[in-house]
């Protein structure tokens, strides 16, 4: 009985100290996420685009929303956090499918987030959602930051983070 009770005060005990390892090395770790959804546009959106005469298709259901967003939380020990695309989003996917967008590029110290975010209406009248993916497979998106001194890098392709929401 002693044996049983002495073990599991043992394991009690090394999982505790694992578990707050776990937590304190999570805290000095940067959180990186990057989405990149693709999903239908609203009636309102779709009202405020204009130009329809030049294209084949000027129905709703052929354009789309693209919402591409980047986050990255840190601790106290990162600074100088920069992003770079490989090429502008607007260029990947070209003229024929960028309709329009708009974006923004914020780090917010005091939340210690830095966000990249942009927001693009699609055309895919003549454009299948494979095509669309090879095309910003062709994107990447770099991440460098200083941490403790040291220059620290990322690259995130942005085709790999592509899910289409229906």
């Amino acid at each position: 009985m002693k044996r049983k009770v002495i073990a599991l005060l043992a394991t009690s005990i090394l999982f505790i100290i694992l578990f707050t390892a776990g937590y304190l090395y999570s805290l000095n770790r940067p959180y990186i996420q990057i989405r990149t959804e693709i999903t239908a546009i609203d009636d309102e959106t779709y009202q405020t685009l204009g130009a329809m005469e030049y294209v084949e298709h000027p129905d709703q259901k052929y354009f789309r929303k693209l919402n591409f967003s980047f986050k990255f939380k840190y601790s106290d020990q990162i600074e100088d956090i920069e992003t770079e695309m490989s090429e502008s989003l607007k260029n990947l996917l070209t003229s024929d499918v960028y309709w329009t967008g708009s974006g923004f590029e914020y780090d917010n110290t005091a939340k210690k987030e830095y966000i990249v975010q942009e927001e693009i209406v699609l055309y895919m009248g003549e454009i299948s959602e494979e095509e669309i993916i090879e095309r910003l497979n062709e994107g990447v998106l770099t991440v460098k930051w200083m941490e403790d001194g040291e220059e620290k890098q990322k690259e995130y392709n942005i085709g790999e983070s592509v899910k289409f929401v229906q």
